[in-house]
């Protein structure tokens, strides 16, 4: 359980915590940043409760979260995506709030649509809404290929529900200019404050470990890594194109793709078709100390994003352990990637691009101590004490009333 701080920043103020998300276990970046706002609320002496929707249709109703002493609530939910779902979350948000209105101060939100549920149930507390990115944006790019009609329509509606979810929050808080500039252009909102994540620090491994570890995974070649969804933003197609012409010059060089998602199936033939199967490896999805293992052995970290990369968490748990980073020059890339040394910019977001940038890294691999100025970099300019500092404060004029 966190140890809470007993000289709390307010003496007695009760957050609820909103998200689309459970705070269950981290699977990715949303629950990875929903972790650390409920570690810093419960730290600084707030009282939380956790309400989101189920993850599963068969997953408990209520249940505790012993590592922040909390409990979290979830709204029955059976998984569908479309208005079906909306309207279960709308129904058990009304029976929800009728019998918790009495209990909070204040709401952080981290996502729309639990939020948006809990608006319609007459909710109108002051609320921090935190934006990682926009639900109609991800939609429509999974959706690109096959558009129809009713494509067309489902994005007009999230786009409102998230408009409205947004323009009626009483303070908006997001992790990049990018994201800021959106908020501006999508819903001309020009006062969302900036506040950027960091990476965790894991105790079970250090840099000095590289060797051994490599060697456990016998990998004794250059190997190239990424850790994505296997969806049409992240760009992972583009790497194995990569992959084929790389191998012109360096066919010893290993590709490990960290993840799974609807692209997979696809993404292996197009392999085969490419003739690259000899040097990628799918490994699916990981355990955590598998994925840092992974990330700590690498010699480059890809990133070949097509679009929509709010602010890319995962460059800096890459960098946190030395390895630098390749990235498309796409969404929030552009402002994180460069400023952490050893990171590179392709010149655009094209196969041969990559593969230009990536052999150049490849052919001038860091050494122990450059990896070493990489994590430091990284955890210098881009830590949690900062963040949460920042997003604390956000709460603390909030509750005061000053936003």
């Amino acid at each position: 359980m966190i140890k809470r701080n007993k000289r709390a920043l307010t003496p007695f103020k009760r957050v609820l915590m909103v998200a689309d998300v459970s705070a269950e276990a981290v699977h990715g970046g949303a629950e990875r940043m929903l972790y650390h706002h409920l570690r810093a609320l419960v730290n600084a002496g707030y009282e939380v409760t956790m309400l989101t929707r189920q993850p599963t249709p068969d997953a408990e109703i209520c249940i505790e979260l012993p590592k922040f002493g909390i409990q979290e609530f979830r709204f029955p939910f059976s998984g569908d995506k479309g208005y079906k779902g909306l309207m279960e979350l709308k129904s058990a948000a009304s029976h929800w709030w009728k019998h918790h209105q009495d209990d909070f101060d204040m709401v952080i939100s981290e996502q729309p649509f639990v939020m948006w549920a809990l608006m319609k149930a007459g909710c109108k507390l002051p609320r921090l809404q935190v934006c990682f990115s926009f639900a109609f944006e991800e939609y429509e790019t999974r959706h690109a290929l096959n558009m129809t009609w009713k494509h067309k329509l489902a994005i007009t509606a999230m786009r409102k529900l998230e408009g409205d979810v947004y323009s009626s929050a009483s303070a908006l808080m997001g992790l990049s200019q990018f994201t800021q500039q959106r908020m501006l252009d999508f819903f001309n909102l020009p006062y969302c404050a900036i506040n950027p994540a960091a990476a965790d620090v894991y105790t079970a491994l250090s840099l000095h470990q590289r060797e051994q570890v490599r060697n456990d995974l016998a990998w004794n070649m250059p190997v190239v890594v990424t850790l994505r969804n296997l969806v049409p933003r992240t760009g992972v197609d583009l790497l194995i194109q990569v992959a084929a012409m790389v191998k012109v010059t360096r066919s010893d060089v290993k590709f490990v793709i960290m993840g799974d998602g609807a692209l997979r199936e696809s993404m292996q033939k197009m392999v085969q078709d490419l003739d690259v199967a000899d040097m990628i490896e799918f490994t699916g999805y990981l355990p955590e100390d598998d994925v840092q293992r992974r990330l700590l052995a690498a010699d480059v970290f890809a990133l070949p994003t097509r679009g929509l990369e709010g602010f890319g968490l995962v460059t800096l748990e890459a960098n946190a352990w030395g390895t630098p980073v390749l990235a498309t020059p796409i969404s929030a890339n552009k402002e994180l990637v460069p400023r952490i040394i050893h990171n590179q910019l392709a010149d655009n977001a094209s196969p041969l691009a990559l593969a230009e940038k990536l052999l150049w890294m490849l052919d001038n691999p860091l050494s122990a101590g450059q990896r070493q100025r990489t994590h430091d970099d990284a955890f210098r300019q881009y830590n949690w004490t900062k963040h949460d500092q920042m997003f604390l404060q956000a709460v603390e004029a909030l509750a005061e009333g000053k936003t």
